[in-house]
């Protein structure tokens, strides 16, 4: 068979020109293009046993549908959660059945999670496409994240190497770093300003209040950044001369809403001047694409509440670990979910095996997206992007797994 153009999703960079090529036992032989983490997520052996498991105990597809059924119709405030890991089109599945039953749904894991979206909607976003900042930053600032560890392909297809009419590769661009301690990014860099961890909000005051012309006290910069004021200035000074810059941003800065807030504005105020936009580096799956359906459908992109009849938004409510945390839920259903199962009735959709499989009351092994099924995932930008199937597997899409649940809870 020869190989087969995919979208790998292990991390953030989401890249869309793998080629993989499998030998006659399904096993991933092959997968050009993909970085290190890519490789590796892609040679994860492919998930054996049964296709359905009740209470640890082997079951037909149909008889564990039969149960999940039972289990879900059953609750009085059933939690369809996890998503990351799902293909958009399961996503929009998922959303179905939680119309259907009158469930709260949410892809969240954590409030980190939850921070860029809500930041979103207090403050707005100043973003652009990968591909904008590929063909015209000349200016590439990283902050609070080792970008070249985590995210291996993203220097060289969006960031820091690609040429355009505009920009001459890496020779063209300058490669500031903001962090709290020296990476392998750090030391790529034309400069590398070194903040006091977690004072990405107070980096960020001071960068805003520099741009705006306010007078600070250089001591109490110093002291609550740990950088002095005049490597600040200089810093606005730079940004100011950019002709297109682009902040690429992770760790505590991208998991606070406070600090995504400051940062928006902070790019706001630089359009006064010059061209900047800013988003996050991304992580692996298609949290992006979970957001946008749950929007698409509800209006809202995350914490949704359908027991009424109607969709209400409540992060911090009906957001999943609140949920579960208050033990509100008494049924959740589990798609790709990372991490433990809770203690209550859970039924449990996964390619691979995890915690949450080996607790579930209905275990369901699915289709592995974009090695064994097609669909879409959606880039860290809003891009979507298509994955396809490499191989065959005897176990059905999560998609079609939950189709077929939601007709037999109809009928």
């Amino acid at each position: 068979m020869p190989p087969v153009l995919t979208t790998c999703t292990a991390c953030g960079c989401t890249c869309d020109d793998i080629r993989l090529s499998v030998d006659g036992e399904g096993a991933v032989t092959k997968a050009d293009h993909a970085c290190e983490i890519g490789q590796q997520w892609f040679a994860r052996p492919p998930a054996t046993g049964p296709v359905a498991m009740i209470e640890g105990r082997e079951a037909t597809l149909d008889e564990a549908l039969a149960r999940a059924a039972e289990i879900l119709q059953g609750a009085r405030l059933p939690l369809v959660t996890g998503l990351q890991q799902a293909t958009t089109e399961a996503v929009r599945a998922a959303m179905a059945l939680a119309d259907q039953l009158g469930a709260c749904i949410d892809w969240t894991a954590s409030d980190a999670d939850a921070a860029s979206t809500l930041a979103l909607q207090n403050a707005g976003s100043v973003t652009a496409s990968l591909g904008e900042v590929a063909q015209r930053s000349d200016m590439v600032l990283v902050w609070g994240m080792d970008l070249a560890t985590t995210h291996p392909r993203h220097f060289e297809r969006y960031s820091l190497e690609p040429t355009s009419a505009w920009i001459d590769g890496r020779e063209d661009r300058t490669l500031i770093v903001i962090d709290g301690s020296s990476t392998a990014t750090a030391k790529l860099a034309d400069e590398y300003v070194q903040l006091d961890p977690n004072r990405s909000y107070e980096a960020l005051v001071v960068l805003r209040s520099l741009l705006a012309d306010i007078t600070l006290d250089a001591a109490t910069v110093k002291q609550q950044t740990g950088v002095a004021i005049d490597k600040w200035q200089e810093l606005v000074e730079k940004m100011k001369a950019a002709k297109y810059g682009a902040m690429i941003h992770g760790g505590g800065l991208a998991a606070s809403r406070e600090c995504l807030i400051a940062l928006t504005q902070l790019m706001a105020d630089l359009t006064a001047h010059t061209r900047w936009v800013a988003m996050p580096a991304g992580s692996a799956g298609n949290k992006a694409g979970a957001a946008s359906v749950l929007t698409w459908q509800t209006g809202y992109p995350l914490g949704v509440n359908l027991a009424e009849g109607y969709p209400q938004y409540g992060p911090g409510e009906w957001t999943t670990a609140a949920m579960l945390e208050r033990g509100e839920a008494d049924a959740a259903l589990l798609i790709g979910f990372e991490g433990d199962g809770p203690s209550i009735p859970t039924v449990a959709l996964d390619w691979q095996s995890t915690n949450a499989m080996a607790s579930a009351t209905v275990a369901i092994r699915t289709a592995r997206p974009g090695v064994e099924c097609g669909g879409t995932t959606q880039r860290v930008d809003g891009v979507m992007l298509p994955i396809r199937a490499a191989r065959t597997t005897d176990a059905p899409t999560t998609e079609e797994a939950l189709e077929k649940l939601k007709s037999l809870i109809e009928e």
